[in-house]
């Protein structure tokens, strides 16, 4: 079994603006896995709101490719891999090598049930109030029906209001990406009910986030930076009502199906996250979020071009992806 891999930056349709960054290129690594004529494949990015960088996956994949003749499985790659981002293109790399040479499809593999399409949000990145009304309002004519909308500390209910403003009837969900405190959660939570907004996503940051449990507000909050694993769900349980499941920061759809089952278990709703993948990531998180409760699975529809056999958005749904791409 042989392992390659390339870094690649996709760019995206116009700079991606969130609290902590602004960014002209989705970085991401492309696994190859080959064995027996077959190819399978995965991708990932790095994540640096935890240090991770492009070198760390790199070197990460350069390690494991020591290893991987020897035949490598999804089982060692979760007990020899630490970085998550590289385990996750390893591990959805491994699920598509094994589709080809099996003859069946990724449904028939995992026990998932398949879905033609799954409701979709799209994000709203951080701009002046007027673009970000505008970008919303053409998400609304594109036929999407639920609206996140990236905050950081300035301007959060000018830019919603004007935003719910010119989008009646349309659900609203709220990402701070770790950018406020509790005094400041409090204060906007009842005007952001008023407004319609279903849910918040990460206001505290990741290790400042036990002052939650003063948290006053009526909208559920959701962990993103804050749930890397199965391990973080018993204290989470306590904080928040939802998690965000991304394939790179768990390591892999593996346990990525493994974090939904236990989350749901303890009464938590599920989002499924993405970190701006083209299509050849969205398809693995894809599987996984047909078993979500919220689905952000928009990083594609960002970008300024995809991949060959690429997923389409229609009317806010996101179409299942076919054999040619993944799975």
């Amino acid at each position: 079994m042989e392992l390659l891999f390339a870094y690649q930056e996709w760019p995206y349709a116009e700079t991606f603006r969130i609290s902590r960054s602004a960014k002209t290129n989705s970085e991401l690594l492309t696994v190859w896995v080959r064995s027996g004529g077959h190819v399978g494949r995965g991708e990932c990015a790095p994540l640096p709101q935890y240090g991770q960088t492009a070198e760390d996956v790199a070197h990460a994949l350069e390690a494991a490719r020591d290893w991987f003749h020897e035949g490598a499985t999804r089982e060692a790659v979760a007990a020899r891999v630490a970085n998550t981002s590289a385990r996750n293109a390893l591990d959805c790399a491994l699920w598509d090598l094994e589709c080809k040479t099996s003859g069946k499809d990724i449904w028939t593999l995992t026990g998932v049930e398949r879905a033609d399409s799954i409701e979709v949000d799209l994000t709203i990145g951080i701009n002046p109030t007027a673009k970000m009304q505008a970008d919303a309002v053409s998400a609304v004519k594109l036929g999407y029906r639920i609206i996140k909308i990236k905050a950081n500390g300035e301007d959060v209910l000018e830019r919603v209001e004007a935003i719910a403003r010119a989008c009646p009837g349309v659900r609203f969900i709220v990402d701070a990406n770790e950018a406020w405190t509790l005094d400041t959660l409090n204060a906007l939570t009842p005007e952001l009910a008023r407004l319609g907004v279903e849910l918040i996503e990460q206001p505290l940051h990741h290790q400042r986030d036990e002052a939650l449990a003063d948290y006053r507000g009526t909208i559920p909050l959701c962990a993103d930076e804050s749930c890397s694993g199965e391990d973080d769900l018993p204290r989470l349980s306590k904080l928040y009502q939802a998690i965000n499941i991304k394939l790179d920061k768990v390591g892999g759809l593996t346990p990525g199906l493994s974090l939904n089952r236990a989350a749901h278990a303890l009464g938590l709703k599920v989002m499924l996250g993405c970190s701006g993948p083209t299509s050849l990531g969205a398809a693995p998180a894809y599987v996984l979020g047909t078993r979500c409760d919220f689905v952000d699975l928009d990083g594609p529809a960002l970008l300024l071009d995809d991949r060959a056999s690429a997923m389409r958005y229609e009317q806010g749904r996101l179409l299942c992806f076919g054999p040619d791409l993944w799975g």
